[in-house]
This record gives C-alpha cells, structure tokens and sequence, in this order.
C-alpha cells in the first residue's frame, strides 16, 4: 500500500500543487503584511510605491493561479501566470535592492568616491 501510494505520480502531482498553493498564500500574506506595516511608516514615495505595486502584481498572481486552474490551464493564462511570477520576483528583488543597509566597508568609501568625482 505505501508503496503504491508513492510511486503513483497523480499523488505526486497532488502534492506538488498542495505545496504551491501553500507557497502562494503564504507569499501573499507575507506581502500583504508588509504593505499593511508600511501604510503608516514615514517612508519615501517611491518605496511606498513599490510596496503597492509589489501587493498588487501578488494579489493578481495569485488571482492568475486561480483562474488558470479553473479555466483547466489555458495555455495563455498559464504564459501570464508564468510572466506574473517573474514579475513578483523582479519587484521583491528591487524592493530588497532599494531598502537595504550599506555595508560599513561601502559608506567608508564614500568620501573617498566623493572627492574624485
């Protein structure tokens, strides 16, 4: 029986999507909660965009996802489902990239790159 049952690739299958979806809805909420945290924060306007434009393009992944399962995955919304996840990705890297401490090595270099300029 514990054979069969792991060796049959629709149970495999199952469990793939059962680890995306928990994947999606936990990246949702955990975007969700950032842009909730950050609705108040005296921030600069074009973080606070990205943060918007990074909870906006999950919700719509996600409403992506969904709609491609019940449309039986179309291979046009399977294509944008696909661009949505490199989009998500790109936004959470520039978000990481333009929110990120300096490191003490770089901001002691930056009087230094000062004067040459």
């Amino acid at each position: 029986m514990r054979n069969n049952f792991f060796n049959n690739i629709s149970n495999l299958f199952c469990f793939s999507h059962l680890d995306h979806r928990i994947l999606a809805t936990t990246t949702l909420i955990s975007i969700c909660a950032l842009w909730w945290s950050t609705r108040k924060l005296d921030i600069h306007p074009a973080i606070r965009s990205l943060v918007g434009s990074t909870f906006g393009m999950a919700a719509l992944q996600v409403t992506l996802g969904v709609s491609t399962l019940l449309s039986y995955v179309p291979v046009s919304l399977g294509t944008a489902h696909q661009a949505g996840a490199l989009t998500v990705l790109t936004l959470m890297l520039l978000l990481n990239h333009t929110v990120r401490r300096p490191s003490m090595s770089l901001l002691k270099t930056l009087p230094q790159v000062a004067k040459t300029a």
